[in-house]
């Protein structure tokens, strides 16, 4: 999980980075403050985020940080590697057909339900929650869907979401939700967090060059 995670830090140019946690905990505290952080907080950790700060050692299954305060947290691939760990029991005791889910935003399929060949799966609209905005059949694929709408607060009269850039410590305008299709549910959680970061345009040259991703 920990190679998986560096690897898709550096193929999304740190748009996913495991070592954000210093820059949320810094929002999850200026939220509870109602104030948004100043730019010398944001400098300062954005000083521990990088995986370049992160030595991995295969050989001796080891990690060693380069600086004190560097931590990892796998909040945005952890949900998704949890299901596919589950979905392996699952194939282990040759169960043929089934779907399982880490809260209704990482799922993993196999087989089909109902005559169908994969299970419909619906897609939330962003704007209207209440309402679908698609409905796709998933099967031996992860899906996971990362949004804006349901975690945000407003401060100053600016609202602010809480997924953030770990390239410049400050939430992500301009994107409502992104939905990613990924042979994994790890790759799918981890991918729609760099998507959201990334916007439309690296989304779709990544999933050019990675003809097994969709979003």
């Amino acid at each position: 999980l920990l190679l998986l995670d560096r690897d898709l830090a550096v193929t999304t140019e740190g748009a996913f980075d495991p070592t954000s946690g210093p820059l949320i905990a810094l929002w999850r505290q200026c939220r509870r403050e109602n104030r948004i952080p100043t730019d010398e907080e944001i400098a300062s950790a954005r000083e521990l985020v990088g995986i370049e700060h992160v030595q991995f050692d295969p050989g001796a299954r080891t990690v060693q940080f380069d600086r004190p305060g560097v931590e990892l947290n796998l909040g945005s691939i952890g949900k998704g590697y949890a299901l596919d760990r589950a979905g392996g029991v699952l194939q282990q005791a040759e169960v043929a057909d089934w779907l399982i889910h880490g809260g209704h935003s990482s799922v993993l399929a196999q087989g089909g339900h109902a005559g169908h060949p994969g299970w419909p799966i619906g897609i939330r609209n962003p704007n209207f929650p209440e309402r679908q905005l698609a409905t796709l059949l998933l099967a031996e694929r992860g899906m996971s869907t990362s949004g804006s709408g349901v975690q945000s607060f407003r401060h100053g009269g600016q609202r602010y979401g809480h997924l953030l850039d770990p390239r410049t410590g400050w939430p992500v305008e301009g994107m409502l939700s992104v939905t990613v299709l990924a042979p994994t549910a790890a790759e799918a959680d981890a991918l729609s967090t760099a998507f959201f970061v990334l916007g439309v345009e690296k989304a779709r040259s990544y999933c050019h060059n990675r003809t097994d991703v969709a979003a």
